[in-house]
């Protein structure tokens, strides 16, 4: 009876501290304060203390993500990135869109899913199955939450690299976003595999149109993992491009252009990483690439790109989606 009413009394305490903490997030997410009133800005100050212990404790709060409230760390940043970033992945919804208005058996391959946020701004505007791949523990289990709300959802627990291997690694966690590197006197070990050998377990995505890659530099090694079913399904790719940590994984990234212009991609849409359409391009004008490369190189991070690119077979869904993109953009712009 003691262990019962300790562990309920744990519990309690638990749940009235996720309470404050969802409090003291929300009022730093929603409001806004007076920096002329002095109560105003030790109000905001106590706030901001709260808010850093929090951070470092990370209890478990809620948030609405397009439409739909999500379980989340208290350190992730993505609702405030939404917040000062209108465009930020609303991109990939709209790209979606035009595949499934092409494509209406779309389904989606979602590589370093998080918790799942890219289904929120991807269901928003359509409805098609979606798979969801991420290895980290904690961004899993929190997956594994908010996946319960939606239908014609598949998560898997898995890291998906150039080939099937066994890597000991470090890893680092800020904001929100996990990153992994390679590190041979580490003790941590895990399994990498190839997303062509992974699909083959989940068969009704083997002709998948969309595959979406967001994994802090393992991106075009997952590309290349994944030749035989892109030679196959030829989907439209859309990759964060993301110099930095393309280098903390010694892979020179620029070369992944040509890699995919051999398999046929011909067409390319680049975005900066708040979801604004710099340019678009034929994947094979290499000089333009290199210039994308070197801009976002030393950036550490702060600054990187998103890139959307279409098999040559599909260069009809390129430019209805490249004249819409631009005409989106022209009509934001004139509105503000």
């Amino acid at each position: 009876m003691i262990a019962q009413n300790d562990a309920q009394l744990t519990t309690s305490r638990k749940f009235s501290a996720n309470k404050f903490a969802q409090f003291v997030y929300d009022q730093i997410l929603l409001k806004t304060y007076d920096n002329t009133s002095l109560i105003e800005r030790i109000k905001y100050r106590f706030l901001n203390k709260l808010f850093n212990f929090f951070r470092k404790n990370d209890p478990l709060i809620t948030s609405d993500i397009g439409g739909f409230i999500f379980t989340l760390p208290f350190s992730h940043k993505l609702p405030f990135i939404l917040k000062d970033n209108p465009y930020y992945s609303s991109n990939l919804a709209r790209i979606a869109k035009h595949v499934k208005e092409k494509y209406a058996d779309l389904k989606l391959i979602d590589v370093g899913a998080n918790i799942g946020d890219s289904v929120a701004i991807l269901r928003k505007e359509e409805f098609f199955p979606i798979l969801c791949i991420e290895g980290d523990d904690q961004f899993y289990s929190i997956l594994e939450i908010n996946a319960s709300s939606f239908t014609e959802l598949y998560i898997a627990k898995e890291f998906l690299g150039q080939e099937t291997k066994q890597m000991y690694f470090v890893s680092t966690k800020l904001g929100g976003t996990g990153n992994l590197q390679e590190d041979q006197s580490s003790t941590q070990i895990v399994e990498i595999k190839k997303l062509s050998d992974l699909i083959k377990q989940y068969s009704v995505f083997e002709n998948a149109k969309m595959l979406k890659i967001d994994t802090d530099g393992f991106d075009c090694k997952i590309i290349r993992g994944a030749l035989s079913f892109l030679n196959q399904a030829k989907p439209v790719i859309f990759f964060e491009y993301d110099p930095f940590f393309l280098n903390k994984q010694e892979d020179d990234g620029f070369s992944i252009f040509a890699t995919l212009g051999n398999i046929g991609y011909k067409k390319i849409l680049i975005y900066d990483n708040f979801g604004r359409l710099l340019i678009t391009s034929n994947i094979d004008n290499l000089d333009l690439m290199k210039e994308i490369h070197l801009y976002f190189l030393g950036r550490k991070s702060y600054l990187y790109c998103d890139i959307c690119v279409f098999h040559s077979e599909d260069s009809d869904l390129f430019e209805v989606t490249r004249e819409s993109e631009i005409k989106f953009f022209t009509n934001e712009l004139s509105n503000n």
